[in-house]
């Protein structure tokens, strides 16, 4: 763990002018594209990266080939500062939100599904209305919930989350489970029939309780393909059905249009991460219907009550 000291007079010599830099100049990674973010020059820039240098008593950045490299002591500083820099953007984001003017970050957490069927078309639509909105989008964990209550995360994607949670959740879209083949395959075509499912072999999903808690119920049982199966008393998935076991749809998806194996999975996400590649069936068994929402923790925030309509209007 790298530890940051910083003298009183080091820090009062800081202002929220050079964190601003300092963090374009962590995503950037060049002094150049930072002035045309910024609207500076590269010359203020580098003025300003001196000063931090000298303030932070580090190098922070090093010149490589193609750009400029952090270092360690940088990335921790970046770490820390960053979600505390949103936060004061957000104290004193205007309570009227203007999405044209506004340079906010979001920060949105979910998994496979929602990269796959909402970020695509909210990026394509921020690039009309908020041109100067920015989204960073992280892998869903098993605190998005309080992740989303402590301020790091504006939007987690997802089932409702179990009550009595200090978080609002708004219902986008229903979805229903799909059996997935690669598109050619010798014998699963429609309609989809038990017998070939008990032909097939399987790629099935870990179990989903280290990412979606025991009250998930319906998030859980979603892609228990196990589940699903032996309740229609039809197959035995211990039986060398089996052909592997993930921990993400993207690599359910990707072994089975690799393979003459099966999956189940969710018929927005076939349709939006395969489309040309994969036949989604409709199963010859029970399935329940899925609903996705936004777990957010508070409608006040005028820029996410925006950006929740924004995506609400993409379902």
């Amino acid at each position: 763990m790298i530890t940051i000291i910083m003298n009183e007079v080091q820090f009062r010599a800081l202002d929220l002018n050079l964190f601003k830099v300092f963090l374009a100049l962590l995503e950037c990674r060049s002094v150049s594209l930072t002035a045309r973010r910024l609207g500076l020059t590269p010359s203020a820039v580098s003025h300003a990266l001196a000063r931090l240098r000298l303030a932070f008593g580090d190098p922070l950045f090093e010149r490589a080939q193609g750009g400029m490299t952090p270092t360690p002591y940088a990335i921790e500083v970046g770490r820390r500062a960053g979600p505390a820099m949103e936060n004061l953007r957000s104290a004193i984001e205007p309570l009227d939100f203007d999405p044209q003017a506004s340079e906010r970050q979001f920060v949105l957490t979910g998994g496979s599904y929602s990269a796959a069927v909402f970020l695509p078309r909210l990026l394509a639509r921020l690039r009309d209305v908020a041109p100067g909105v920015r989204i960073r989008f992280l892998p869903v964990g098993a605190d998005f919930v309080e992740a989303v209550q402590r301020g790091l995360v504006d939007i987690a994607f997802g089932a409702e989350p179990p009550r009595p949670a200090k978080v609002e959740w708004l219902p986008l879209l229903k979805d229903e489970m799909v059996w997935a083949a690669r598109r050619g395959h010798p014998y699963v075509r429609a309609p989809l029939t038990m017998t070939m499912l008990l032909r097939a072999q399987h790629v099935v999903l870990e179990d989903l309780r280290p990412v979606v808690s025991d009250e998930y119920e319906e998030a859980r049982r979603l892609l228990d393909e196990a589940r699903e199966l032996r309740g229609s008393q039809a197959l035995d998935l211990e039986s060398g059905r089996v052909a592997a076991r993930v921990s993400d749809l993207s690599h359910a998806l990707a072994a089975v249009l690799g393979s003459d194996a099966v999956t189940l999975t969710l018929r927005r996400y076939g349709q939006a991460a395969a489309p040309e590649f994969v036949e989604l069936l409709t199963p010859p068994h029970p399935t329940p219907t899925v609903v996705i929402g936004a777990v957010f923790a508070s409608a006040r925030d005028a820029g996410v009550n925006w950006l929740l309509q924004e995506v609400r209007a993409l379902t």
